[in-house]
């Protein structure tokens, strides 16, 4: 393997103007705790030793899980974003559970105080829904009738933050073709969870298959929204904002790291990193704006922006494994983590191939 050349006394000093990539998108009185507590549990949270909920409930009680519900959503993009600088399996799982927030909201529902606080975790299956929305895929849940009531029967292939204890918001159909959006809980009866093991990245975050076999759905409590289209227009800027806030904190990560090993033979990557900082400023300050009337923006400016936020993040974390050479090969390393976490954007909903549907298709 080999390594950046680096002059002994000046190996590890930070490049001038790199820090302050890292800086909070917005200044909020918790910042340094958030990125401290996240970054001490960083590498037990890789490694699945422990639970991202671990830092969200204690972020929680300081009330950093329910930000923005109305009005500007850049303090919560900035906890998000702080967050992903150190340990993006925790900001992706707040995204799970802030969007779930967001779906109570957005449909008139009372927060429970303990989903509020992150005491009971939040998970958004509502992947299926968007699709559908898009025509690339068809809603996997349905909802019948049972012997006793309203049930619900299907499989969603992947969803996160799927404890216990955990809160589910989920599309189904029905069998006249109308589309709802329902609540229920992943200890109801009849709800199973298939764990999703061995990933690359994100194995502390509670994904699994969730699997409904008949689970009772009480219509006057835990039915959200039978206007979907109308449901993912009001949720689709938070939603894919924090996603957004998310892929460019790690981006300004592998971006800070590259800067600070830009020394020796790795000059000749100067020109590239640059090109990728200045993208990432863009898509930064891109994120602000929208950010300050998260609800109002059309579907064309947030699709492009979490499309290129997603692919500065793999280009970012490209460039630093060029730059920190081979140290940055052990699997346990800062810059091993973040190319692992980048690896899951490609992939995650809306995936690379639906954003570019999308933006296909709007035009």
């Amino acid at each position: 393997m080999t390594q950046s050349t680096r002059s002994p006394s000046t190996a590890g000093a930070p490049v001038p103007g790199s820090r302050p990539l890292l800086a909070p998108l917005v200044d909020y009185p918790d910042h340094d705790v958030v990125r401290r507590t996240a970054a001490a549990r960083a590498r037990d949270v890789d490694t699945a030793a422990v639970s991202p909920w671990e830092t969200l409930r204690e972020l929680g009680a300081r009330g950093l899980l329910d930000l923005g519900l109305t009005g500007s959503l850049a303090p919560q993009a900035a906890v998000v974003f702080d967050l992903a600088t150190e340990c993006t399996a925790t900001a992706f799982s707040l995204w799970a559970h802030r969007s779930t927030v967001e779906y109570l909201a957005a449909t008139g529902t009372q927060i429970p105080p303990d989903v509020r606080s992150g005491a009971v975790p939040g998970c958004s299956a509502m992947a299926p829904a968007f699709k559908d929305a898009a025509g690339i895929g068809g809603i996997p849940v349905t909802l019948g009738e049972g012997p006793s009531g309203p049930v619900l029967d299907g499989t969603v292939p992947w969803a996160s933050n799927l404890h216990p204890e955990g809160v589910v918001v989920l599309p189904a159909v029905r069998e006249d073709g109308s589309r709802a959006v329902l609540r229920t809980r992943v200890s109801a009866p009849g709800v199973t969870v298939r764990p999703l093991e061995n990933l690359m990245a994100l194995n502390a975050t509670a994904s699994g298959v969730l699997v409904l076999e008949s689970v009772p759905v009480d219509l006057a409590e835990d039915l959200l929204s039978e206007d979907v289209p109308a449901f993912l227009a009001a949720v689709r800027g938070p939603f894919l904002l924090l996603q957004t806030a998310f892929c460019l904190g790690l981006s300004a990560a592998a971006l800070t790291a590259a800067h600070e090993a830009l020394q020796g033979v790795a000059e000749v990557f100067r020109a590239e990193l640059e090109e990728a900082t200045t993208e990432y400023r863009r898509l930064r300050a891109d994120l602000l704006r929208l950010a300050d009337t998260p609800r109002e923006t059309g579907p064309r400016e947030l699709f492009s922006l979490r499309l290129d936020a997603a692919l500065l993040t793999g280009r970012a974390t490209r460039i630093e494994g060029k730059l920190v050479g081979g140290r940055g090969y052990a699997m346990s390393s800062p810059t091993a983590r973040r190319a692992r976490e980048a690896a899951f954007l490609p992939v995650q909903s809306p995936t690379e191939g639906h954003l570019r549907w999308v933006l296909q298709n709007l035009a």
